[in-house]
């Protein structure tokens, strides 16, 4: 027998995460594949924190970053490949697709079309991303644009 409390309780963690995962669809939809940078401070929290491979980066640099992304890539589309939501934490797992049009930290714009895969973890609060944990195929990126050679078979 189901205690009445314990499913309400299960309901609403479910109801919370589906709304945490549309959230952040709306996010990629109107952020990212609109190159919309007037969106940021709609879905980013005033503490917001990224953390990446390279090391942290404030808003202010995430935001930086962002807007580089979408001057160097401008057809920039990011597809969820899956989701998975648990509490006030959402993964999505994508693939970016796009073309180098434009200098990329440094990099020339190659003209080549490119396809990068990544996985992302967000931290949502106050209905907002407060903290954020990336990885992307860096490497793989960087040999699409031509910065780096492809490593031949041995």
């Amino acid at each position: 027998v189901a205690i009445q409390g314990e499913d309400n309780r299960g309901e609403q963690a479910m109801s919370s995460e589906k709304k945490n995962k549309e959230f952040l669809e709306a996010y990629t939809a109107d952020f990212w594949n609109t190159a919309n940078m007037a969106a940021f401070d709609k879905y980013f929290d005033d503490e917001f924190v990224v953390h990446m491979p390279d090391g942290d980066k404030s808003r202010d640099e995430y935001k930086g970053l962002c807007q580089a992304y979408f001057a160097a890539f401008p057809d920039l589309q990011i597809s969820a490949d899956g989701w998975v939501a648990e509490g006030d934490r959402v993964t999505k797992i994508w693939t970016a697709r796009c073309t180098h049009k434009g200098d990329f930290m440094g990099i020339p714009a190659s003209g080549n079309k490119m396809v990068v895969k990544g996985i992302e973890v967000f931290r949502l609060a106050n209905g907002k991303i407060a903290e954020l944990w990336v990885n992307m195929d860096t490497l793989g990126m960087m040999q699409q644009m031509g910065a780096i050679p492809e490593m031949s078979p041995a």
